[in-house]
């Protein structure tokens, strides 16, 4: 690294709690690195990312695919470290999850399908299938799923039931834990549009809601969101009305809930991203504040993806 020029590198990333990448240009070759606590962005062209789409980040490392091969690896933006993952056809895959960072011995890295999960440990040479096995034959498919102390937490449509299971198995045998309550998770007659998170969170998962009315064009207009925990003595879901000195991070496909170590940023809200806009949410008021962090990039041919 010693020998590349600064802009073929990330910036420090230190410097900052999160920042947003901005993937652009033709093949993706260009990168904006907007720091949200600042509002300032940093111009890159880093030749890793070149053509390469974001699935997943965590840990400070980014789960990637490039476009033309499909091949998958694993880049750390601080150490440039890169790790090329074993073949896999990523073709309808649903949900992507690094759980624990490379250097641990236990790292797993998942694409989740429909019915299937493939999961890949950095030491091994190949992928390895889990069979989905699902306790009520009524379920059908996985709304939003995440990895928690080596548990997986799922949501199943259509019942919108809490199911979970442990990986550790030849086979994903589901079983349930909450049963679907409208009150509870915040779906209600009227207000069908919505989108569902499970995050970690200081040792606990979270369930984030999204919720938009109806769409222009291909535009989902948000307005509000709805956070629970789980209430083990209740067997359910319970309001989460406010998350203190902390943020969520939310892109289109994954979440994540962190303490806030620098300002900058406004604490007790969500970020979240829409086409090429960041908006912020505060649970505070319910106000919503809109940010454009590149006005100079093209709406049509950019990617936004948080590096956690």
């Amino acid at each position: 690294m010693k020998d590349r020029v600064k802009y073929s590198l990330p910036p420090p990333l230190h410097e900052s709690c999160h920042w947003l990448m901005i993937s652009h240009g033709k093949d993706r070759q260009r990168q904006k690195f907007f720091d949200a606590s600042k509002h300032y962005y940093h111009t890159r062209i880093i030749p890793e990312l070149r053509n390469k789409i974001v699935l997943s980040s965590s840990y400070g490392w980014l789960v990637l695919k490039d476009s033309n091969s499909q091949a998958c690896s694993l880049l750390n933006l601080v150490s440039m470290e890169m790790i090329w993952a074993p073949p896999i056809n990523l073709n309808k895959y649903k949900f992507c999850i690094l759980w624990l960072p490379p250097s641990n011995p236990n790292c797993q890295l998942f694409f989740i399908f429909k019915d299937f999960l493939m999961t890949w440990n950095p030491g091994n040479m190949e992928f390895i299938k889990k069979e989905f096995r699902l306790e009520v034959e009524e379920y059908m498919s996985l709304i939003t799923v995440n990895v928690h102390k080596g548990i997986i937490y799922a949501i199943v449509e259509p019942t919108v039931d809490t199911v979970f299971a442990n990986f550790e198995d030849s086979t994903i045998s589901f079983k349930k834990l909450i049963k679907r309550n409208d009150l509870s998770i915040g779906v209600q007659e009227g207000n069908p549009h919505f989108d569902m998170y499970l995050i970690e969170s200081c040792g606990e998962i979270l369930l984030v809601n999204k919720i938009y009315s109806d769409c222009f064009g291909s535009q989902k207009v948000v307005y509000n969101f709805k956070i629970y925990r789980i209430d083990y003595s209740k067997d359910g879901w319970v309001d989460v009305e406010n998350i203190g000195n902390q943020v969520i991070f939310l892109s289109e496909s994954q979440g994540k809930f962190c303490n806030v170590s620098c300002s900058g940023l406004k604490t007790n809200s969500v970020y979240f991203t829409q086409g090429r806009n960041l908006y912020i949410f505060s649970l505070d008021d319910q106000s919503i504040t809109i940010c454009l962090p590149c006005p100079i990039v093209n709406k049509h041919n950019s990617t936004l993806s948080w590096i956690l």
